[in-house]
């Protein structure tokens, strides 16, 4: 889009690519012809794509071909899209929705995940390997209360409807190993699961993407989210909830390739709302984008079966808690709370992601000095929350052997830690005592107004103040 301030940080990065063609193209030498053939069509596509980009947004091309470019510098800059808008605090500061959601980036998101998928394999020392069109991993976190040491069971069968159900969607992409589901998983939630009301009567799950996705992709697929309505879902959503979520909408549900209902039970109003009220999600940053898509595939499948007054009524059971990451409208099918952390005073320090998603609405829900550390927003909707928090300098949490250990790359509050653990950097923790509250409560089957009562506060002070801020909360 003509104008968009995030072009010109793009381009100056890519500046620097263009400035080392010379010394590349010495190095491409060695290649028989047909590698030459095929470096030339991946990296002269990307690049088309690249100036395509520029040229929309009112910046120069780049005049260069396929065989001039150093592919290890070009697969880095697909890679690294997203930092360099996460980074670009300036243009950031008042950034409006029309671009941070502009076409063009989405398409250059796309662009960038269809080469990184061309390249992989082809560029010596690249340890990457991309594909298209990846599906969920899905795991039953066998013991949440001490994820360190958690087993992770892939899920074959389709979940309980009747089952208090939490599914962690995270934005990670890693190897479906043990080792590494405990670390990330850990990484990001530490032992808030220990909290008592996450019982054995509670299944907790966790969904990612594997490593294999393209970042690019991933991008691209949480702007389209948010820039389309409640009826936008991907294959890989469709599939997921297929495999995993038809109890939850139907007796006996049988469905084709294409979502379309084959045969199956409807419930009654009554079975069906508490169906949903069990079913509750956990999204951190873009995986919150997945389970909105979860969401709207459930939708269109129910409206297959329910007339949409009923089926509406009953999908704002479904709840969503989430941290940096915005409700993605106004009004949404669901009902949910959403963390974030920022400073009071965001000169030039902005949650980025938050901010590169959804600019606007950060700016109305942020905190600002507000009494007591933290804000709530209240969506259109009346069922979405938005609670925003006075975010410490800094971010020291224990690790697994009791020591004490600074948290790198915290990008403005941006890391769910701040909401997860102990921070032994500064402040009370009282945003994170609100965060397991808000949690415990939702996975209880609280709704409404409920979701953020003091029913798993300990202290009195805790108490007062969360009913100080529930009562002075703001309507967006």
């Amino acid at each position: 889009m003509l104008g968009n301030p995030l072009a010109e940080d793009i381009h100056r990065v890519f500046e620097k690519i263009y400035n080392s063609r010379s010394e590349i193209y010495a190095n491409n030498g060695d290649k028989d012809l047909r590698e030459k053939i095929l470096h030339f069509k991946r990296t002269s596509r990307f690049v088309g794509a690249i100036n395509c980009f520029f040229m929309k947004c009112g910046q120069r091309p780049f005049l260069m071909n396929g065989t001039e470019v150093d592919e290890r510098k070009l697969l880095n800059f697909a890679l690294q899209l997203s930092g360099y808008i996460r980074d670009a605090q300036v243009s950031l500061d008042n950034l409006p929705d029309m671009y941070a959601r502009d076409d063009d980036l989405i398409k250059l998101y796309r662009a960038a995940a269809r080469y990184t998928v061309s390249a992989s394999g082809k560029i010596n020392g690249s340890k990457y390997r991309f594909e298209h069109n990846k599906d969920y991993c899905f795991w039953h976190i066998d013991n949440p209360q001490n994820l360190a040491e958690s087993n992770f069971s892939p899920v074959a069968e389709p979940l309980a409807g009747n089952r208090h159900t939490l599914i962690l969607a995270m934005p990670f992409h890693i190897k479906p190993e043990t080792d590494e589901l405990r670390k990330w998983t850990y990484e990001y939630m530490h032992d808030i699961f220990r909290e008592k009301a996450f019982s054995k009567d509670v299944d907790i799950y966790l969904a990612h993407f594997p490593i294999e996705q393209p970042r690019g992709e991933k991008f691209a697929l949480t702007l389209q989210t948010i820039k389309r309505d409640d009826d936008y879902f991907e294959r890989s959503d469709l599939l997921f909830v297929s495999r995993y979520l038809k109890p939850f909408i139907a007796r006996d549900l049988q469905l084709d390739a294409f979502g379309k209902v084959i045969s199956g039970q409807p419930y009654d109003k009554q079975e069906l709302e508490k169906n949903f009220r069990n079913l509750n999600f956990l999204g951190y940053c873009a995986g919150t984008a997945h389970a909105h898509r979860w969401i709207n595939a459930m939708h269109y499948i129910g409206s297959q079966i329910y007339p949409r007054e009923q089926l509406d009524a009953a999908m704002r059971n479904i709840f969503v808690t989430s941290y940096a990451f915005l409700p993605s409208h106004e009004r949404n099918l669901y009902s949910g709370a959403h963390f974030m952390s920022n400073y009071a005073d965001d000169t030039m320090r902005k949650e980025p992601f938050i901010k590169m998603f959804n600019p606007e609405m950060y700016e109305a829900v942020k905190y600002k000095h507000e009494a007591g550390g933290a804000k709530i927003t209240v969506m259109p909707d009346g069922r979405n929350f938005v609670i925003s928090a006075d975010l410490p300098k800094d971010l020291i949490i224990s690790d697994r052997q009791l020591s004490l250990k600074r948290i790198p790359n915290q990008e403005n509050g941006h890391h769910i830690a701040f909401m997860t653990t102990p921070n032994f950097g500064g402040g009370d923790n009282f945003a994170g005592k609100m965060f397991a509250n808000v949690l415990s409560n939702a996975v209880a089957g609280y709704r409404g107004e409920e979701v953020l009562n003091s029913h798993y506060m300990m202290t009195p002070d805790d108490i007062l103040r969360n009913a100080a801020i529930i009562g002075r909360r703001y309507q967006y």
